[in-house]
């Protein structure tokens, strides 16, 4: 379908439908069908008319990204504009969490959401070299929030990141890491810890007295 032929066609309704959609998918939302008892019209509405939305979103560079297999549609700028920075605990976070969805993915289970506590991700990021003292409450939240604004994850309101609260790994994030880059997020992660612990060891030495200021106390 073509936006300048095929939308004047539409109905009334279906104009409005279509203008909602798109300043969802342009305010940066991720749509998916939804749960079984609450369906979002919206992503019926993608799914049916994707032709007709990815024309109208080209003309401003722009296209859908739709995956019918993954059932999620979002809006991606040719040109990227819409990329994302993160702190490095936040990536190190967003790692862990893309190869524990791989994991949950392989594993033959009707779940229908790929779901883990706060306290095993901690648990993660400790084993894979992080030190426990920079993983703190304060400091997971303000990380898993910033991942949830961008539709990675989803939390619950009022989420504190204590270790009996729960985090859904969105399908996103397999688009974001697609999983033939599964080897490479092990190797950054163990990276980052290494020259984290490196950091932290010539900071300890540094603070650490001499033999000369330990003998003249």
């Amino acid at each position: 379908m073509d936006f300048i032929e095929d939308y004047p066609n539409l109905e009334a309704a279906q104009r409005d439908h279509f203008q909602h959609v798109v300043t969802r998918l342009l305010s940066g939302a991720v749509l998916s069908p939804g749960s079984p008892l609450k369906v979002d019209p919206d992503w019926r509405f993608a799914e049916r008319y994707r032709d007709l939305i990815d024309s109208y979103l080209r003309v401003g560079g722009w296209r859908l990204d739709i995956d019918l297999g993954l059932r999620m549609a979002r809006a991606v700028h040719e040109a990227g504009i819409q990329r994302v920075r993160l702190t490095k605990l936040e990536s190190l976070v967003l790692c862990a969490l893309r190869l524990y969805y791989h994991e949950q993915m392989r594993l033959a289970s009707d779940q229908e959401r790929c779901e883990i506590s706060v306290g095993d991700l901690r648990e993660r990021l400790i084993q894979a070299g992080k030190p426990a003292a920079q993983l703190s409450p304060r400091a997971m939240v303000q990380a898993l929030r910033r991942l949830a604004r961008h539709s990675l994850v989803r939390i619950e309101r009022g989420f504190d990141a204590q270790d009996h609260e729960s985090i859904i790994v969105e399908a996103l994030v397999e688009k974001v890491l697609p999983a033939d880059k599964i080897s490479d997020i092990e190797q950054k992660i163990r990276t980052y810890t290494a020259t984290q612990a490196k950091r932290d060891a010539q900071e300890d030495s540094v603070l650490a007295p001499t033999e000369e200021e330990e003998a003249g106390e």
